[in-house]
């Protein structure tokens, strides 16, 4: 490929990390920039478009304007490692609500999304296409264009009680667990039904391309479906709510996915853990650097957790974890990712990575 010449190699690194194979390293995906103050973000749009609306639409909804973003950004990024010429497709986090009828907000790095359900009677007619076939439309052009250039990720249609939260209110999905369960698992089973008629759609127009599934932000291929599963709204409830309500959406889910991954979002998640961990099909689990907490290396004894359950494990970290989380942890199913100030440091990185690998 243009922007990775060691495809080959990076894809078998990639392959071998869901199945915990030993490829004679962790995997590590180390982004730089390749000249001082460029920004290489797939998230931060450096440019203050708060005030020009139509600008803002073309940034979140042109084709032509994402393809274009994204070649630049990859023009100046250094992609160490197994880091992936890849473009992300955001709709906005658990981006599935978008089908059923919610109305996005746009800002300049965010997509907001405010609750247009007064109740959740009757919304199994809910699901609409049209704003999907839109989305598809841009997957499609994006895929057209992709070439020998990059790959195109799936969109975040993840987490379908953060969804509902998106349509309905978190707060109001949190009364209704207690106040009126049955109604809200009879919705999960009504958006779930939507999310995996939408990823699928997605999933077919990229894999050729992709030679199967790909996931932007985690840097991940696969030989066949993969997506993510969450519930970012799990921090507010009791490990007996999720395994009531949260653990059956991800039983649906991990049915539709050939390679399932959960996003940890949170040390609050830990009360979960054990049902995350008891989805037999569940092959990784990507650990996230929440602001405000403690790194990835400060929760060594969960992570080992992890590892001992045959999970895989995807850990977003400062490159000051690098040391530690090699020392403590296997290096099969291990795939650290972090960021360098230089080329130069990114490659030092991966250098030390293939030196201080496990087994």
């Amino acid at each position: 490929m243009i922007f990775k010449p060691d495809i080959d190699k990076v894809r078998e690194r990639l392959y071998g990390f869901w199945e915990q194979e030993y490829t004679g390293r962790a995997c590590i995906s180390v982004v730089a920039p390749k000249y001082e103050g460029a920004n290489i973000s797939m998230f931060h749009n450096d440019r203050d478009m708060t005030n020009d609306k139509e600008a803002l639409i073309d940034y979140w909804e042109n084709p032509e304007v994402i393809y274009d973003n994204n070649i630049k950004r990859l023009e100046k990024t250094y992609l160490g490692g197994e880091t992936l010429p890849i473009v992300y497709q955001n709709y906005g986090t658990s981006g599935h609500c978008n089908y059923f009828g919610t109305k996005p907000t746009y800002g300049n790095d965010t997509i907001w999304f405010d609750p247009v359900w007064d109740n959740l009677e009757n919304k199994q007619n809910t699901y609409n296409e049209e704003v999907l076939n839109k989305h598809l439309a841009i997957a499609k052009y994006l895929t057209d264009y992709a070439g020998d250039k990059y790959f195109v990720g799936m969109p975040d249609s993840c987490g379908t009680i953060d969804a509902i939260a998106h349509l309905y209110g978190s707060s109001k999905v949190l009364m209704d667990m207690a106040m009126n369960p049955q109604a809200l698992k009879d919705v999960i089973k009504v958006i779930n039904k939507g999310w995996a008629i939408s990823n699928e759609k997605f999933y077919q127009i990229s894999k050729e391309v992709n030679c199967g599934g790909a996931h932007a932000w985690m840097h991940v291929l696969a030989p066949g479906r993969v997506a993510q599963m969450q519930c970012d709204l799990s921090v507010m409830i009791s490990a007996d709510m999720y395994e009531e309500f949260v653990l059956p959406e991800l039983q649906q889910q991990i049915k539709w996915i050939d390679y399932p991954v959960y996003h940890f979002d949170g040390i609050e998640q830990t009360k979960h853990l054990k049902y995350i961990l008891s989805l037999d099909k569940l092959k990784a689990i990507q650990w996230t650097h929440v602001a405000g907490q403690l790194s990835a290396s400060h929760y060594i004894d969960t992570l080992k957790q992890i590892q001992n359950a045959g999970k895989s494990l995807i850990i977003m970290s400062p490159k000051s974890d690098v040391k530690p989380l090699l020392e403590n942890l296997s290096a099969k199913g291990l795939y650290i990712h972090t960021e360098a100030e230089n080329e130069q440091e990114a490659k030092d990185i991966v250098k030390y990575v293939e030196n201080n690998s496990k087994e």
